[in-house]
């Protein structure tokens, strides 16, 4: 099968630059032919994956801009025809599948502050490609009910029967519960003692994913029960850090940091799903959750705790309560999130809505 993957760039990075490299070896593992349609590329990268890319030269326009010229060059300019399967992983509604990690209208009314002129200016340009992606795409396909459901608040003229649920898979060949025999080589390298509950937060948008809370909560909790580790971006701007909450950079293995954590902790504003939830199970640690993760539609007790609201005060008297358990193995098989199936699903929803 000839495939094409529509995003902005093709680099490590986030959770949907996360999905899209899912995407990549999935379907090379499937024997397909992957051809990237992107502005910005790691070639060295694209030549590991095996995968073709086609890069929009824009590197004289500001920033921000190159997102938007190559958004209005796809809407204009990519035949989806040249390909048997088609995914735009950004705003454009261009590709025969449009793949939606997030309503940008519902993630701006849940900043903490309004932004300023710029921003606002951004968030009107950002809505209206939303839009247009909404009326073009033939399929759209949401990584949680949550967010369909935002599809339809947000953008009520949609056809809501172009819309199906799909969650996001994880790299099941990379995450994984770390074996005993290394368990407490890990936790020494780490720092982590035994007789503190430690919580991690995985996170490369602090302010969206509740870090400003947190800090505050742990302020309210004793320091030689609880712990706290901050992996990914660097911490600035959240004013003292009580000692007890720990930075550790940018990790490069976080499965066997996963496995060695009591919990992984996840308090955000608007987190349209959160692969961190998923790849902290599959490695056997619960997780404590606010209700706007989009992967706690998916949770029991048996996985975690999901916070109805998120202040200092809730997180803290959670946290107070927590007690260690692992995860019992299956979790990924039965919501269909390894790889091998989210493309299975992806191939039997196109072919059932194209015949």
């Amino acid at each position: 099968m000839r495939v094409a993957i529509i995003h902005n760039q093709l680099r490590a990075g986030g959770g949907m630059e996360s999905y899209m490299l899912a995407l990549i070896r999935g379907f090379r593992a499937s024997g397909d032919e992957v051809h990237i349609h992107t502005y910005e590329a790691d070639m060295e990268l694209a030549r590991e994956l095996g995968c073709r890319v086609h890069r929009e030269r824009l590197f004289w326009l500001p920033r921000r801009w190159r997102k938007y010229v190559f958004l209005a060059r796809c809407n204009r300019n990519f035949d989806r025809s040249r390909y048997d399967l088609s995914l735009a992983l950004t705003r454009t509604g261009a590709a025969h599948v449009a793949v939606v990690g997030g309503v940008h209208p519902a993630s701006v009314a849940r900043r903490a502050r309004p932004g300023h002129l710029l921003r606002r200016m951004h968030d009107r340009i950002e809505t209206r490609f939303e839009g247009l992606m909404f009326a073009r795409a033939p399929l759209i396909l949401a990584h949680a009910r949550g967010l369909a459901r935002e599809i339809g608040a947000w953008y009520p003229d949609t056809d809501q029967d172009k819309i199906t649920v799909c969650y996001p898979p994880i790299d099941t060949d990379f995450f994984m519960p770390a074996p005993d025999s290394r368990m407490a080589a890990i936790r020494d390298r780490y720092g982590i003692a035994a007789d503190r509950l430690t919580l991690l937060f995985p996170s490369r948008g602090h302010r969206r994913k509740g870090l400003a809370e947190l800090i505050q909560a742990f302020g309210q909790l004793d320091p030689t029960r609880f712990e706290l580790l901050v992996a990914g971006e660097r911490m600035r701007g959240f004013g003292r850090v009580p000692g007890h909450v720990r930075y550790l950079g940018y990790v490069e293995n976080l499965s066997d940091l996963y496995s060695v954590v009591d919990y992984t902790v996840l308090p955000s504003r608007y987190e349209p799903f959160g692969l961190a939830v998923v790849e902290s199970l599959h490695c056997g640690t619960p997780v404590l959750v606010s209700r706007q993760v989009g992967a706690a539609e998916l949770l029991t007790p048996a996985e975690g705790i999901v916070l109805e609201t998120v202040t200092p005060t809730t997180l803290a008297e959670a946290i107070a309560g927590l007690r260690g358990f692992r995860v019992a193995s299956g979790f990924v098989a039965r919501h269909r999130l390894d790889r091998a199936g989210h493309i299975r699903a992806i191939k039997e929803l196109v072919a059932t809505r194209s015949g």
